[in-house]
């Protein structure tokens, strides 16, 4: 009534359709109050099936999406309660980088509410290793002092995928390794 597109109440409906998604439903517009009926078609959701890996364990598990959603290596999306970053597609037979929803034969991806960083610390000329479990928008900086396992430490360089930082900082989710060094603290 009001010749505006704008923001509807579902008063009452059903969702129904084997091939397609029907909304058939009573709605209410509420900018001017008009109350009508109508009738929604969409396209069901396709159901995907995804390998989700953390450390050493995968499990299976499927994701719904609309047929158009176009997915690529590196999205993230939640499939359940748990966010999934995607690590690998498979469409048509072969592995691709980005594909259509309804193309996609598995996606493969990782557990992404962690991720895993991975250090390097020098103590008097030799290095080891450790790995720290962050929150993957948690920023470490060069500079930064931290604990990790039992020894202090100061970063002094971060690699990310393009380069290696000798100033600044990175998410954990783009950090290939960071380079650090053991300190001292003295007791005051």
């Amino acid at each position: 009534m009001c010749k505006d597109e704008t923001l509807h109440e579902v008063l009452a409906g059903r969702i129904g359709g084997k091939a397609q998604t029907v909304l058939d439903s009573t709605v209410k517009c509420k900018a001017c109050g008009h109350v009508h009926h109508v009738l929604l078609k969409g396209d069901k959701p396709v159901e995907v099936p995804v390998i989700i890996s953390w450390i050493d364990e995968s499990e299976q598990s499927k994701a719904s999406f609309d047929p158009e959603d176009v997915l690529s290596v590196d999205d993230e999306f939640m499939c359940g309660d748990l966010p999934v970053l995607i690590t690998s597609i498979e469409s048509k037979g072969a592995r691709v980088k980005r594909a259509k929803a309804s193309d996609i034969t598995a996606i493969w991806g990782k557990k992404f509410e962690k991720v895993r960083v991975h250090f390097s610390i020098t103590r008097q000329g030799k290095s080891f290793s450790e790995v720290v479990d962050a929150v993957p928008d948690e920023e470490f900086s060069v500079g930064d002092i931290l604990k990790v396992g039992n020894h202090d430490i100061v970063i002094h360089s971060i690699k990310i995928k393009e380069k290696a930082l000798r100033r600044g900082g990175a998410q954990a989710r783009d950090i290939v390794r960071i380079y650090a060094k053991i300190i001292r603290r003295s007791d005051y």
